[in-house]
């Protein structure tokens, strides 16, 4: 009888360190997405009670969040300080209207309570003397899910019910304040959007006529131009954060059926020729990555100014506006004597970068070359670095790391923080100049001492790998703490590491979460897996399948293999989701193509099994293979199984003892008892 192969495990591979920036800054234009006609919304609005406290934002905010969704298209049926009944039907109204549409929203802002654990809304004659007066007069939040179940691409609602004013609040039930994330059987096929995180209240507008935070980041956020429902929630927790200095980080969950949907009206594809929106939205997701890693080392807040400007033009999106907002901020605070924090105008040759940075993005490599060489000559250190990096790629240059590495190097001279690291980094590996860690730590140390957060951070790498310096663990955890503090994105998550393996720290699971959580709010997507894996797991938080998955979804939506692979994985074992070998598959071959050995490992025992895929044994042999390659120990006892029963491959018994000896020998306990079985050692 013949086996089937072993389907991937989920894994925790080591974090990836940083290496040398690579990037220049483009901006070109993109073209417009493909937009689906068919659009319903239901605003649900509920001022004025009749027997619990009257609040003043909700009708605001929903005429705002109103007007909003009418200008991008959408039918809109509004409820206005609705009864039981009144809200009940509206829902049933609107389940009809959404059956076949494309995106269908629901925004209710209001009274809400959580009881045990389920999230009530209140409407017009909700009564709160006791716990089953407030539940038998209210609606449970879930009702809105099944309203929205008919619609094809996007099932999102809006739950605007945790918020605080002067005289009341909007999350009622007893002492506990916000509400529940959503549960139930829509709490995957349906994204909740909530104003504030689990247990959190949202602010009110700063005056009499203000709208909430919430209500603002939400309208600017979908009002951008050509953004999808991918990148709507990243920018509206965001922009909540700051302005509400960290008080308030709105909260996700469910899973997008397609998360490339765009709300921009004016994105339809009228040209058969159209870039498909898969393509135009990984499109802004690189120059998204290359806008970041060319500025991430900056010592201009103006840099990071021109990144949210960019994302708010469309141009790319804007996975990192929390990390350009806080490093903006910290520049700011830089005291004198630091690294250069004036404006463009006051840094010599900075007007020819810029003009240089746009020449790049037209693809006039000369024009860029020829400016950034001008700016050189004048002392900027932008510039050199800029030109290190056209050396280091040979876009605009030859190709050649000894000339990078000069530039670099004289970058890092003329006090430039990106060229210190990364001449830093030559140094430390021997890129273009003679290894030299110690040396490398020494300039890593001075651009720490000037300020430099991504500095702190890599000083804390050597430190943990005793690069130029004696292993120090204690000492790695106070340069990432410091990095932290000065604003370095990937410090956040690599802190996290060690409170979780209580390496430098003492170990606090909890603290771990907690820095995930703060650094995948920021964009960080190793950090969104991480905090997957805590959702799965159930030590550090409470076990959230549903949770896991989402934030699986959007490290995968930006580009991360691992956060593809595992959302593969729950989708093919039906783990917190509805079991879906399609959607598995899709998943895996995105990972595949990435480079993760998992994605391969799953593709094969797909196509192995014929599950969401056509079997084609000699396929997933093929991918087996890849996978093993990359070192999957599951991927080399599963071709194991193949030559044992010849599957895809002539059965060879010598063959698959090979290969279970090697996924023994790699830590695969399955590989060991195969071998004992067949009698072999």
């Amino acid at each position: 009888m013949l086996r089937a192969p072993t389907p991937p495990d989920r894994h925790r591979p080591k974090r990836r360190w940083r290496a040398v920036i690579v990037a220049v800054v483009l901006n070109a234009a993109l073209a417009p997405t493909a937009w689906a006609a068919q659009r319903v919304a239901l605003i649900v609005s509920v001022s004025k009670y009749d027997k619990v406290p009257s609040l003043a934002n909700p009708a605001k905010d929903a005429k705002l969040v109103q007007g909003t969704l009418q200008k991008l298209g959408f039918q809109v049926k509004v409820l206005a300080d609705p009864n039981r009944i009144q809200l009940i039907e509206g829902l049933g109204e609107f389940e009809e209207m959404a059956k076949g549409s494309e995106a269908a929203v629901v925004y209710y802002a209001g009274h809400g309570a959580m009881i045990d654990g389920v999230n009530y809304l209140l409407p017009k004659d909700a009564i709160s003397t006791n716990k089953s007066s407030l539940t038998g007069s209210s609606v449970e939040s879930a009702r809105l899910g099944q309203s929205l179940m008919g619609a094809k691409a996007v099932r999102l609602i809006i739950l605007d019910a945790c918020r605080n004013n002067p005289t009341a609040t909007r999350s009622l039930g007893g002492n506990t304040r916000g509400l529940a994330r959503e549960t139930g059987p829509t709490s995957v096929q349906v994204v909740t959007l909530m104003a504030a995180g689990p247990g959190q209240v949202a602010q009110d507008g700063a005056g009499g006529a203000a709208n909430s935070p919430f209500a603002i980041a939400l309208t600017q956020g979908l009002t951008r131009p050509g953004i999808t429902v991918g990148e709507l929630p990243s920018y509206v927790q965001a922009e909540v954060e700051r302005m509400t200095e960290g008080e308030q980080t709105p909260d996700l969950q469910g899973i997008w059926p397609n998360v490339h949907w765009s709300f921009d009206p004016n994105g339809p594809a009228r040209q058969a020729s159209a870039a498909p929106a898969a393509d135009l939205t990984k499109i802004k997701w690189e120059k998204d990555q290359v806008f970041w890693q060319s500025i991430k080392d900056s010592d201009d807040p103006a840099d990071f100014k021109a990144y949210m400007e960019a994302q708010d033009r469309g141009e790319i999106t804007g996975s990192f506006r929390k990390l350009a907002s806080n490093r903006m901020r910290a520049l700011e605070k830089l005291p004198a004597g630091s690294f250069q924090v004036a404006s463009r105008s006051a840094t010599p040759g900075q007007e020819l970068v810029v003009a240089a940075r746009d020449a790049f993005a037209r693809g006039d490599y000369r024009t860029a070359f020829r400016d950034w060489s001008t700016a050189a000559q004048q002392g900027n250190g932008a510039a050199m670095y800029n030109l290190g990096v056209m050396s280091l790629t040979g876009k605009g240059a030859p190709k050649d790391v000894g000339a990078a590495a000069r530039w670099f190097r004289q970058s890092a001279e003329a006090g430039h923080s990106g060229g210190m690291v990364n001449w830093a980094l030559c140094q430390l590996n021997g890129f273009g100049t003679a290894k030299d860690e110690g040396a490398g730590f020494q300039t890593l140390q001075r651009a720490a001492d000037r300020g430099s957060a991504t500095a702190m951070g890599m000083l804390a790498e050597a430190y943990l790998r005793g690069r130029g310096a004696p292993q120090d663990p204690r000492q790695a955890a106070g340069w990432l703490q410091k990095a932290v503090n000065a604003g370095d994105g990937p410090s956040i998550a690599q802190l996290g590491d060690l409170y979780e393996q209580g390496v430098g720290v003492p170990k606090d699971v909890r603290r771990a979460f907690t820095l995930y959580e703060r650094a995948a709010v920021a964009g960080d997507t190793d950090a969104m897996v991480r905090l997957g894996y805590a959702y799965e797991d159930g030590e550090a938080v409470a076990k959230d399948d549903v949770q896991a998955a989402t934030w699986y979804q959007r490290a995968a939506e930006l580009g991360s293999a691992e956060g593809m692979s595992s959302l593969a994985v729950m989708l093919e074992n039906g783990a917190g989701l509805p079991q879906d070998y399609g959607r598995a598959a899709e998943y895996y071959r995105k990972a595949a193509a990435a480079g993760d050995a998992r994605g391969y490992l799953g593709l094969g025992s797909l196509t192995a099994r014929g599950a969401g895929v056509r079997a084609n044994p000699a396929e997933a042999v093929r991918l087996f293979q890849e996978a093993a390659n990359r070192g999957s120990a599951a991927a080399m006892r599963n071709l194991g199984i193949m030559y044992e029963g010849g599957q895809g491959v002539p059965a060879n018994r010598a063959r698959a003892v090979e290969w279970y000896r090697k996924a023994a020998a790699a830590g695969d306990e399955g590989a060991q008892a195969e071998l004992q079985r067949l009698g072999a050692r």
